[in-house]
C-alpha cells in the first residue's frame, strides 16, 4: 500500500533537503577532497554519471585530488602480453619486464579519467609527483619493482589546486635515481591525506561498503536498514573490527580500515573517510550532501556529532519537539522554558544541520532527569536517538551523578535497553514529586549510576 504524505509535509521535506544541501556547499567550498577511484568502475554504464557528479563538486568550489586504482587494468595488460606475475600477501611482485605494462595501464586509466573530466569542462592534469622506494626483500621474498610511497610533492599539488586543476595521481613513483616503482593506490591516497590538509577521503569502488555479513558487530555501531553494510563507524569500532574480525574481512577491507584509522587519528587529520559503491547512481552526491549517505562513514569519535546547545538553536529544538508534543509523547516546552535551561540541552548535529536532541536536567543531591529526547522524522531508525541517550548517560557519570530518571508515556520498552527500570512516582526527588501530573500518568523509570 502506498501512503501519500500531505502536501505540506512533502514541501517541508523538500525545503529541508534544499537547506541541507546549501549548508554543505557553504561548509565544503574551498576544502579539499581526495577521491580514490577503482578502475573496474570504468566499464560500468553509470561511470560517466559518476564523473559528471565529480565535476559538479569541482564546479561548486570543492578542491579535488583523484587517485586512480589500476589493478584490473594492469591485470588485463599483463594477460594480453602473456607476462606472468605473482601476488604475495596481497601485493603484486613487479618484475622489470612487467613494469612496462604496469606503466601503460596506469597511464591508460589516468587519461580515461582526464577525458571524462574534460567532457565536463574540468581541467584534469597528471604527472609524476611521488617519490618512492622499493619494498625490498620481506620474508625472503624480493618484491623487485614494487615499491611504497616515500613522499608526495605536495607543493606542486597545492599550486595545481590553486589554479583550478584537478590533479590525477596514478600508481607510479620514482626514486632519487629515476627508477620507477609500482605502488598501491590506497597507500597513495593515505599519504596525500597525511601530507596535505584534507577534509574528506573517499574510497569509490565497484562493490558495496564495509559488509556486516559474517563479522562480529562492534557494540554501538550503526548499520544501514538493509542490514548488509555498516553505516557509521568510529575509531573504536574500527579497532574492534581489526582486532576481532581479521579472519572474516577481506585483505582489501582490512587495509582500508587501517588506512582510515591512520589518516583520522592524528592532529588535524582527515575529518571523515567514506567507503561507497560507485556503481550506484548519485551515491557520491548522496554521501557528500546528506548526513545519512549510502556507504560507510568512518570518523574519529563515537559522539563527534553531539554538542551542547546554544540560544541560537532554540528554533530548531522547538521544531524537533513539535511532532512529539502533538502525538502526546512529550510535554509542551516553550522557547522561554528552553532558554532558561539551555545548558541542559544537547544536540545531534551534522555539519550544522540538527537531527536530534535530548536534555539532562540536574536537580541536586546526585539526581538528574533525562527529557526532551527527539529525532527528526526523516532520520529515525538511524541510531541518532540511541546515541543521544548514551551520551546523556555518559555525561551524567562524568558529573558523578547518582541516579537518573525519566517520565515517558509510550517509550518505556526502548529505555529498558539502557538499563532503566520501573519505579513509582514516590521514588522521585521531592521537587519532581510535587510537579508530577497524575492526569497524564507518565511512567517513571530509574537508572542507578
Amino acid at each position: 500500500m502506498t501512503i501519500q504524505l500531505p502536501q505540506r509535509y512533502a514541501d517541508r521535506a523538500c525545503v529541508n533537503t534544499i537547506r541541507e544541501v546549501f549548508d554543505y556547499i557553504r561548509r565544503y567550498k574551498g576544502k579539499t577532497f581526495v577521491l580514490k577511484i577503482e578502475d573496474t568502475l570504468i566499464d560500468y554504464p553509470l561511470f560517466p554519471l559518476l564523473m559528471k557528479d565529480i565535476v559538479q563538486l569541482h564546479d561548486m568550489g570543492i578542491h579535488l585530488v583523484i587517485v586512480t586504482g589500476t589493478r584490473a587494468t594492469i591485470k588485463r595488460h599483463l594477460a594480453k602480453a602473456r607476462c606472468h606475475t605473482k601476488v604475495f600477501n596481497g601485493v603484486r611482485i613487479t618484475s622489470n619486464s612487467a613494469m612496462a605494462h604496469v606503466k601503460l595501464a596506469a597511464m591508460e586509466v589516468a587519461q580515461t579519467i582526464i577525458s571524462h573530466l574534460s567532457t565536463g569542462n574540468a581541467n584534469g592534469i597528471t604527472g609524476n609527483w611521488i617519490r618512492a622506494r622499493t619494498l625490498g626483500v620481506c620474508e625472503g621474498q624480493d618484491y623487485q619493482y614494487t615499491g611504497h610511497v616515500e613522499k608526495i610533492q605536495f607543493d606542486i599539488i597545492h599550486k595545481l589546486l590553486a589554479q583550478n586543476f584537478i590533479p590525477v595521481v596514478y600508481n607510479i613513483g620514482m626514486n632519487a635515481t629515476g627508477d620507477f616503482y609500482n605502488l598501491n593506490s590506497d597507500q597513495i591516497a593515505r599519504q596525500i591525506c597525511l601530507d596535505l590538509t584534507i577534509e574528506k577521503l573517499f574510497f569509490i569502488r565497484a562493490q558495496d561498503a564495509i559488509p556486516t555479513k559474517g563479522v562480529e558487530i562492534p557494540p554501538g555501531s550503526q548499520i544501514h536498514p538493509n542490514g548488509e553494510i555498516f553505516s557509521n563507524m568510529d575509531l573504536g569500532h574500527v579497532n574492534f573490527m581489526l582486532g576481532k574480525n581479521k579472519e572474516h574481512l577481506s585483505f582489501e577491507n582490512q587495509a582500508l580500515l587501517a588506512h582510515s584509522k591512520e589518516v583520522i587519528d592524528r592532529p588535524k587529520g582527515v575529518n571523515r573517510v567514506h567507503v561507497i559503491d560507485g556503481r550506484k547512481e548519485g551515491r557520491l552526491l548522496q554521501e557528500v550532501f546528506s548526513s545519512i549517505g549510502g556507504g560507510t562513514l568512518i570518523y574519529g569519535n563515537q559522539y563527534a556529532h553531539i554538542r551542547q546547545a546554544t540560544l541560537d538553536d532554540i528554533p530548531e529544538i522547538l521544531h524537533l519537539l513539535d511532532g512529539y508534543v502533538k502525538k502526546g509523547n512529550l510535554v509542551l516546552r516553550r522557547a522561554s522554558d528552553i532558554k532558561k535551561q539551555i545548558h541542559a540541552y544537547y544536540l545531534y548535529a551534522v555539519d550544522h544541520a540538527i537531527y536530534g536532541c535530548g536534555a539532562l536536567y540536574e536537580l541536586g543531591d546526585g539526581w538528574a532527569e533525562i527529557g526532551a529526547v527527539a529525532v527528526n522524522d526523516t532520520y529515525k531508525s538511524k541510531g541518532i536517538g540511541r546515541g543521544v541517550v548514551q551520551y546523556l548517560i555518559q555525561t551524567a557519570r562524568q558529573k558523578e551523578l547518582k541516579t537518573l530518571f525519566l517520565l515517558t508515556t509510550q517509550a518505556a520498552d526502548w529505555f529498558f535497553e539502557f538499563g532503566f527500570a520501573w519505579a513509582s512516582p514516590s521514588k522521585l526527588p521531592e521537587s519532581r514529586q510535587k510537579g508530577y501530573d497524575f492526569e497524564r500518568n507518565s511512567r517513571v523509570l530509574l537508572l542507578k549510576l
